[in-house]
């Protein structure tokens, strides 16, 4: 069993991963500032159907990464935390 989400927050969820994609070729990859980045999606779920989940670097040379930080996409579509060219990229249409 899989896991389920508000559709607006999905639609959200969506406009980032096509912005990851035209920038990197990858869904959930994409650079900011000089560095590289991933996000990976957390399977709770959430009542008020948000999605949640965290953000990774790369460590230089590519093979090793570390937590860099969460986001949250509030059930209504609105991105309320986490990286900034996420945020911005949530907005794009």
């Amino acid at each position: 069993m899989g896991w389920s989400c508000n559709r607006d927050a999905g639609k959200t969820l969506d406009r980032i991963t096509v912005k990851c994609l035209d920038q990197t070729a990858m869904q959930n990859t994409f650079e900011s500032r000089g560095s590289k980045y991933f996000w990976d999606i957390s399977r709770k779920e959430h009542d008020d159907g948000a999605i949640t989940g965290s953000v990774w670097k790369y460590l230089p040379g590519g093979t090793h990464c570390r937590q860099s930080g969460t986001f949250r996409i509030e059930g209504d579509g609105t991105f309320s935390r986490g990286p900034a060219w996420m945020k911005e990229a949530a907005k794009m249409t």
